[in-house]
């Protein structure tokens, strides 16, 4: 959605106003507009794919990763993950039972982008694992979607 929504909305956006200060007759602008309406249709359902691409890369380098017999590779994300969950604690617990103890220790500061990148795997790895107990739940359990494909069929 992002690219949509900073590439071809504004190009869209630009070309409907060049062709508004044409002197069109009614029949001429209604077919101008009907052919921006369909352009930006296509470009709408294009880029949802492009996005879609992107996520089943995403997953299937995560997935290769996970299944990597190199056990570095295998425990990076989750090693991530463990290393702020820990700056978290002390942020957030160490810190204030410091400073009730009388000492003055700084908190640690992370960049918002990798705080994003921690939501994004903590989210991921989320996902992943309810997708997994779907899929493990006795009967016809499945989870259809365009990038994930998770079932089970007892």
């Amino acid at each position: 959605m992002a690219l949509f929504e900073s590439l071809i909305t504004p190009a869209l956006t630009a070309v409907t106003n060049i062709i508004a200060q044409f002197h069109l007759s009614p029949e001429d602008k209604l077919k101008a507009d009907q052919a921006i309406a369909e352009a930006t249709a296509q470009a709408k359902q294009a880029a949802d794919e492009y996005e879609v691409n992107l996520n089943e890369i995403a997953g299937k380098n995560i997935q290769a990763d996970a299944a990597s017999g190199d056990k570095f590779t295998s425990r990076a994300r989750p090693s991530f993950m463990y290393v702020i969950i820990a700056v978290f604690a002390f942020n957030y617990i160490g810190i204030p039972l410091a400073q009730i103890c009388g000492s003055h220790v700084s908190p640690i500061v992370l960049p918002a982008d990798l705080l994003t990148l921690f939501g994004v795997c903590i989210t991921g790895y989320v996902f992943a694992r309810t997708g997994e107990k779907i899929a493990a739940m006795p009967g016809d359990s499945q989870i259809n979607l365009p990038f994930i494909n998770v079932s089970n069929k007892s």
